[in-house]
């Protein structure tokens, strides 16, 4: 009788065991899931505070930002839009072989935009004086009319005669100018690459006038410090 008390006891004491076992695993699992549940969501706010990185030296380094908050200047422009200029006109009210800018977008108006855009008219029988650019590239395109573009092949000049249709480009230190050989205004509209505050359009401005306006008048020595300083090297001229 002892005997099978004692063995009832043992069972008993076996079972409280047991179920004290798996209650202690389930609180352990249970502690375990809220810690991991804890994580996640101390991870997911980690998360939320940090800022994305940001190469700063390389956005030092691009000159041009085209954000639409940052950009200025109008996006469609409309040839009434255009800053309308005289190139060395024969008078203040006549053009003449000079030529009639139409400055669209340069470093003024358009201060973010990586090139100039302009349109030019060579009266009849007028012509550009030889020139290089040291730090800019143009490319023209010709709307219409018949006119010789000047360049050098290893320092030889070469004349190329050019029309409606017809793409030029002239890279930094080439030795360049074009003419009107034609009946009728030559039309061309180009760009100038980069679009510097100190460049060719910048140079045309301060040397042309609007029409019927007097330009102002250099000497030849300031018109040449006026060009060096605005990317524009005039060609010496050979006296024989």
């Amino acid at each position: 009788m002892i005997k099978n008390i004692n063995v009832v006891k043992v069972m008993v004491l076996g079972s409280l065991f047991m179920i004290f076992t798996v209650v202690q695993g389930c609180v352990k699992k249970e502690n375990n899931q809220k810690k991991t549940n804890e994580q996640i969501v101390k991870l997911s706010l980690d998360e939320e505070k940090i800022e994305p990185h940001v190469h700063t030296d390389e956005i030092e380094s691009h000159t041009h930002s085209h954000s639409p908050q940052s950009d200025t200047g109008k996006r469609i422009l409309k040839p009434e839009d255009a800053k309308q200029l005289w190139v060395f006109p024969e008078s203040k009210d006549k053009l003449g072989s000079g030529g009639l800018l139409q400055i669209y977008m340069d470093a003024e108006s358009h201060p973010h935009v990586s090139s100039g855009f302009a349109k030019y008219e060579l009266g009849v029988g007028g012509a550009l004086p030889e020139h290089k650019h040291n730090k800019t590239e143009e490319i023209a395109y010709f709307l219409s009319g018949k006119g010789i573009v000047i360049s050098y092949e290893n320092d030889k000049r070469k004349e190329t005669v050019v029309e409606e249709g017809y793409v030029w480009y002239t890279a930094p230190g080439e030795w360049h100018s074009f003419k009107n050989t034609g009946e009728v205004p030559l039309k061309l509209v180009f760009v100038t690459i980069p679009n510097a505050q100190h460049g060719l359009l910048t140079f045309f401005k301060k040397i042309s006038a609007e029409p019927g306006k007097q330009a102002i008048v250099l000497s030849a020595e300031e018109f040449g410090k006026l060009a060096s300083e605005n990317d524009l090297i005039l060609k010496p001229v050979k006296i024989e």
